[in-house]
């Protein structure tokens, strides 16, 4: 999935940027509202990160995301952080 930004003008939507599409290709715009986004806890995004919140695991290991083979499967550590 890409995500664009752009500007509605008289009746069409424009890129900020070229962006790389096919004719025919489907799309999904959705208009933001300047100013006014509903607070994430108001949304489903709000609903994501509370989901988040609750389903993560205190482990201790302060470098588990940058060594997670070395955690999960016994390789080597990465060189940069023995």
């Amino acid at each position: 999935m890409l995500a664009v930004e752009g500007t509605f003008q008289e009746g069409v939507v424009c890129p900020d940027k070229p962006i790389a599409g096919r004719n025919g290709q489907k799309v999904m715009i959705v208009f933001l509202q300047e100013g006014n986004e509903p607070p994430i806890e108001d949304s489903a995004w709000g609903d994501f990160a509370q989901l988040l919140n609750d389903c993560q695991v205190h482990t201790g290991i302060g470098n588990l995301a940058h060594q997670h083979d070395h955690y999960l499967y016994g390789t080597s550590k990465h060189k940069d952080e023995v």
